[in-house]
C-alpha cells in the first residue's frame, strides 16, 4: 500500500468523523425524542414512583398486624407465666379495629395479676373498637389515604406542567435554529446570483464597456452580504448546538446533527379560529389550575379532620371471650365485655386554632386559583392577538419580499440598458435581501405565536400526539 493510498484512507476516516451522523430532526421527531428518551423526562417520571410509594405507605395504615406478649416470673414466691397473641385488622370506617386473640397461662399468680389466669386450654376472644365522636367521620389514617391519592393526581399535574415547559423550551430553540438556517439558505442563494452578476460585470469592465467603479461598488455590496451570511451561519451553528441538548437517541445521549436547513418543518401546531376556541376551553383543565384544585381538596380533607378534633373522644370497645379446658369455675363460660373511653381537652384552643388556620388556607388557595385562572385567560387572549397580528404581518412582508424581488430584477435590466447606475442596483438588491430576511423572520414569528398558544394552554404534548 503506497503512502498516497494511506493518506487518502486516513483523510477519509477523519472526514467521516467530522461529519454529523444524523440529519436535522423534524418537529415531531424532536418532540418524540424529548418525551421518550430525555433524562429530564425520566426524572419527572420518578415523581410518579414517589407518589405511588406514598399511596402504598398510606394504605399500609390498614394492614393487619400480629402482636405477641409474653411474661414470666422467674424468681420469688409466685412462678406464673402468660402468653398472649393478637391479630388486629384496622377498618376504614369509624376509626374501627377488629381483633382476635388467644392467651394461655400456667403457674401461680398474686391477686393483682389474676387477670393473666386462664383455664388449661387458654382463652380465645374476638372484639371490635370504634370511635363514637372524635375520629368517627375522619381520622389521620383515612385523611392520609385520601391525600395520598390526591398526591398521585398532583404528580400527574406537575409532570404535565413541567413537560409542557420543557417542550416549549426545546421548540423555541428549534425555531431559533430554523429561522437562522432558512435565512442563511435564502441569503446564500441570493449571493450565488450576485456572484454570477459580478462575473458579468468584470467582463464588461475588462472590455471597457463599464467603468471600474461600478464593479467596485458591486463588490462592496457583495462583501456586506457575505458578512451578513457569516453572522447568520454563526447563529445557525450556535442554535444547532443548543438544540442538540434536547434531541436524544434511544439511550438518552445528546445527538449532534447536520444544521443545514430542512425544507419541511413538519409543524404540528398550526391553528385557526376553531382551534383557538378549543384551546381556550382547555384552560379549564390547565395543570396549574388542576394543581390548585387538588390542593383545595387536600385542605378540605384536613379540614374534616381538624373539625373532628373539636369533638370529645368517646371510644367504645366490645369483645367476647371463652376459656377452654379445666381450672377455676370462675373462668368457665362465655364472657362479654363493653368499655367506653372518654376524654376532652378543656378550652380546646389548639383544635379551634387548627380549624381557623385550615379555613384561611382554603380561602387563600381559592383566591389564588381565581387569580391564576384570570391571568391564564389574559395571557391567552394576548397570545391570540399576537398570533392574529403576526399572521397579517407575515402575509404583508411576504408580499413585500416578492415586490422587492421584482423591483431588483427591473433595476438590473435597466442597468444593462444603461438607464441607471450601479448604486441604484445595489440599493435594490440590498432591499430585496432585507425584505426576504424579514419575510422569513415574520413566518417564524407566526410559528412562535402559535407555539405560545399551545404553551399557555399546556397542550404542546397533546397536540403533537393528535
Amino acid at each position: 500500500m503506497t503512502n498516497k493510498t494511506c493518506l487518502i484512507i486516513v483523510l477519509s476516516g477523519l472526514a467521516c468523523l467530522c461529519q454529523p451522523a444524523h440529519s436535522a430532526p423534524t418537529v415531531s421527531e424532536l418532540v418524540n425524542s424529548m418525551t421518550r428518551h430525555h433524562p429530564y423526562v425520566f426524572a419527572l417520571e420518578e415523581k410518579v414512583v414517589q407518589a405511588d410509594s406514598s399511596l402504598d405507605i398510606a394504605q399500609s395504615a390498614f394492614d393487619p398486624t400480629i402482636e405477641q406478649d409474653f411474661g414470666a416470673r422467674v424468681s420469688g414466691y409466685y412462678d406464673g407465666a402468660s402468653l398472649e397473641q393478637r391479630y388486629v385488622q384496622p377498618l376504614s370506617t369509624m376509626n374501627a379495629k377488629v381483633f382476635s386473640s388467644y392467651r394461655i397461662s400456667e403457674g401461680d399468680f398474686p391477686v393483682y395479676e389474676e387477670q393473666y389466669r386462664t383455664l388449661s386450654g387458654g382463652e380465645a376472644s374476638v372484639g371490635m373498637s370504634f370511635a363514637l365522636l372524635r375520629n368517627r367521620e375522619a381520622d389521620k389514617r383515612r385523611t392520609g389515604l385520601l391525600n395520598a391519592e390526591l398526591e398521585r393526581a398532583q404528580a400527574g399535574a406537575y409532570i404535565q406542567y413541567s413537560m409542557n415547559s420543557f417542550l416549549s423550551e426545546g421548540l423555541y430553540n428549534y425555531l431559533a435554529w430554523y429561522e437562522s438556517a432558512a435565512q442563511e439558505r435564502a441569503l446564500r442563494s441570493q449571493i450565488a446570483v450576485i456572484r454570477e452578476q459580478e462575473i458579468a460585470l468584470a467582463t464588461r469592465v475588462r472590455s471597457g464597456d463599464l467603468a471600474e467603479v461600478a464593479l467596485v461598488e458591486f463588490q462592496s455590496t457583495l462583501l456586506e452580504q457575505t458578512a451578513l451570511l457569516a453572522k447568520l451561519e454563526q447563529k445557525k451553528l450556535t442554535s444547532a448546538r443548543a438544540l442538540s441538548f434536547f434531541w436524544r437517541d434511544s439511550q438518552g445521549r445528546a445527538l449532534d446533527f447536520d444544521p443545514d436547513f430542512i425544507a419541511d418543518i413538519d409543524w404540528p401546531y398550526a391553528v385557526n379560529n376553531i382551534a383557538v376556541a378549543e384551546l381556550k376551553r382547555s384552560l379549564e383543565t390547565h395543570p396549574s389550575l388542576l394543581s390548585l384544585r387538588i390542593k383545595q381538596s387536600e385542605l378540605e380533607n384536613k379540614g374534616a379532620l381538624v373539625q373532628s378534633e373539636l369533638l370529645p373522644m368517646l371510644d367504645a370497645k366490645v369483645s367476647l371471650s371463652r376459656d377452654i379446658g379445666s381450672g377455676p369455675l370462675s373462668l368457665e363460660g362465655t364472657e362479654s365485655k363493653v368499655g367506653l373511653t372518654f376524654s376532652y381537652t378543656l378550652g380546646n384552643r389548639k383544635a379551634e386554632a387548627e380549624v381557623r388556620r385550615n379555613q384561611s388556607q382554603q380561602n387563600e388557595v381559592e383566591l389564588t386559583a381565581q387569580v391564576a385562572q384570570e391571568r391564564l385567560i389574559q395571557e391567552f387572549e394576548q397570545a391570540v392577538v399576537n398570533w392574529q397580528q403576526a399572521t397579517k404581518v407575515a402575509a404583508l412582508l411576504e408580499e413585500t419580499a416578492r415586490v422587492a424581488g421584482e423591483l431588483a430584477m427591473v433595476e438590473r435590466r435597466r442597468f444593462v440598458a444603461g438607464d441607471v447606475d450601479m448604486f441604484v442596483v445595489n440599493a435594490r438588491v440590498t432591499k430585496e435581501i432585507q425584505a426576504r430576511m424579514k419575510a422569513i423572520e415574520s413566518q417564524v414569528d407566526v410559528y412562535r405565536a402559535e407555539l405560545a398558544l399551545f404553551k399557555i394552554t399546556a397542550q404542546l404534548q397533546q397536540a403533537d400526539q393528535a
